[in-house]
């Protein structure tokens, strides 16, 4: 084992029993994730969880080292931990196939240093920003096209003051991030996501960039400041920026003081009453509470996002008189009532108390 690492023993920087001891979380197997697997596991970094909830087609084939043209239909996250495997077998190589958002906990991400969210929606990465905000764990973010690279720093483990992903998204990405869904955050039907071509030339650099900058992290754990770096692949130039925390930032407005993080059965019993009624649950995902056709009112209870756009036809011959009731926000009381014995449809609810953010995380398993 000493001997496979020898030459980045060499290197004055590099601390390889860090490395080793070091854990790391990719959400994403596709072009960038299959890089970031490769480079972490030929570095020798210690164990890797990948999540992924996609299969492989033929033309991921172009931008993919670890996928062969005989996996085609597999699971990426499965494909690519059994060939990760094969390169290290020093290092603990784990996968997850499905949504992050439905699978990883705070509980779990606390085991981790670092998340590299290697997706190719603004969504995941506001999902993936705010699961590493609450657990106090590094981000790494990258994104790509078939020209440049971004990759983005967020050395979220430094502290509430160091800025996180949202913190500099632009307005216009919530504007696209609201294409995808109807007013009440339904899945609009006749939506297509545009896809962004890409190669292996940018999703190379990307995850070098991003690799580089994730270990140091584990290494020196020194970082403060967030830093985004821009790689344009084809007049080879490139630019590293800091950013500060956004006091308007869209995530860090609902977060405040110290997280304390508790685990929760989903269901909502009368216990949660004793709770100060000024106070105002934030669940994790915006729930379909009910709906009201006329002065009838029918219970739902589930994640809105479950349902298209076309519910209010389904359920009605005159969508128009369909008044759906989704809420992200309740008081206690509110919650009670809502839920009637149903489970929370949701990863979590989260609320500000006495300087410090409370947020009940319903069970999971671990991994």
């Amino acid at each position: 084992m000493t001997e496979r690492y020898l030459r980045h023993d060499m290197i004055d920087w590099f601390d390889q029993a860090k490395v080793s001891q070091s854990k790391a979380i990719v959400i994403g197997a596709g072009a960038v994730g299959n890089e970031v697997i490769k480079n972490l596991v030929l570095l020798g970094i210690g164990q890797i969880h990948v999540f992924d909830f996609d299969l492989i087609e033929i033309h991921n084939l172009t931008r993919s080292v670890l996928f062969r043209e005989e996996d085609v239909g597999e699971p990426k996250a499965k494909v690519a931990c059994e060939r990760a495997r094969q390169l290290d077998p020093n290092v603990s190589i784990t996968f997850t196939y499905g949504d992050f958002w439905d699978e990883l906990s705070l509980s779990q991400i606390r085991n981790f240093d670092a998340v590299y969210c290697c997706v190719d929606n603004f969504e995941a990465r506001i999902r993936s920003n705010l699961l590493c905000r609450l657990a106090g764990v590094d981000l790494i973010n990258v994104g790509i096209d078939s020209r440049a690279c971004v990759v983005e720093v967020f050395p979220l483990s430094a502290g509430a003051h160091v800025a996180c992903y949202e913190c500099h998204l632009p307005h216009s990405v919530y504007q696209r991030l609201s294409q995808r869904y109807s007013c009440g955050h339904l899945k609009k039907v006749s939506f297509i996501e545009k896809k962004i071509p890409t190669t292996i030339v940018t999703s190379s650099i990307a995850a070098s960039f991003a690799c580089s900058e994730g270990l140091r992290l584990a290494i020196e754990g020194e970082a403060k400041e967030a830093a985004r770096i821009f790689v344009d692949t084809i007049n080879g130039t490139s630019n590293k920026i800091t950013m500060d925390k956004n006091a308007e930032c869209a995530c860090c407005a609902h977060i405040s003081g110290k997280v304390n993080i508790f685990p929760a059965q989903p269901s909502i019993s009368e216990d949660i009453k004793g709770l100060d009624q000024a106070m105002q649950l934030i669940a994790s995902d915006p729930i379909l509470v009910g709906y009201r056709i006329g002065e009838a009112y029918k219970s739902v209870f589930r994640r809105a996002s479950d349902f298209n756009s076309d519910f209010p036809a389904q359920v009605s011959d005159d969508p128009g008189a369909v008044d759906l009731d989704i809420r992200d926000s309740f008081t206690p009381d509110e919650l009670v009532s809502a839920a009637g014995g149903m489970p929370m449809p949701c990863k979590f609810v989260m609320a500000n108390v006495d300087d410090c953010t409370l947020v009940l995380e319903f069970v999971r398993e671990e991994i």
